[in-house]
């Protein structure tokens, strides 16, 4: 039915771009990590195979719907550079800035990145790095990415 449609697929590995992530010590943070650990549980399948690097794209629009003035979330989940997941909702809450817009979003994305390391984890897919999370708000990106940042709004 749609004979001009084609998936195009980049077979060359995904490397993080040198100063995209800075390596941060959570340990001193105000939100406390110390001795915070991944809970798994004792008969979870060895991993076997080539480890799977994620990466994840989110976006929102501020207040996209002109009637009900709710924005939307979307995001776009990589697995060793090909999409196998994407989101696109609206918001069930209406936003008064950009920046609760964006972080909602940014929660979204998280949460579902969450669910998804641990169920490749339970299939034997291992997934030894962190995801790394893309999005175009720089203060969600500083209150998030920061671990001595305290959540301030303009």
């Amino acid at each position: 039915e749609h004979h001009n449609a084609a998936m195009v697929f980049d077979p060359t590995e995904w490397n993080i771009p040198q100063g995209d992530f800075v390596k941060q010590d959570w340990n001193y943070s105000i939100y406390g990590c110390d001795g915070l650990e991944v809970d798994l549980p004792d008969d979870m399948p060895k991993p076997l195979g080539n480890m799977m690097r994620m990466h994840v794209y989110v976006d929102s629009d501020h207040a996209g719907d002109e009637i009900t003035r709710r924005s939307r979330t979307g995001f776009v989940v990589f697995l060793n550079g090909a999409p196998i997941y994407w989101f696109s909702k609206r918001q069930t809450s209406c936003e008064t800035s950009t920046f609760g817009s964006e972080f909602i979003a940014m929660k979204t994305a998280c949460d579902y990145v969450k669910g998804l390391r641990y169920k490749l984890r339970m299939m034997g897919i291992a997934v030894p790095e962190p995801t790394y999370i893309y999005g175009d708000n720089q203060s969600v990106l500083a209150n998030t990415g920061n671990p001595g940042s305290t959540m301030k709004k303009k």
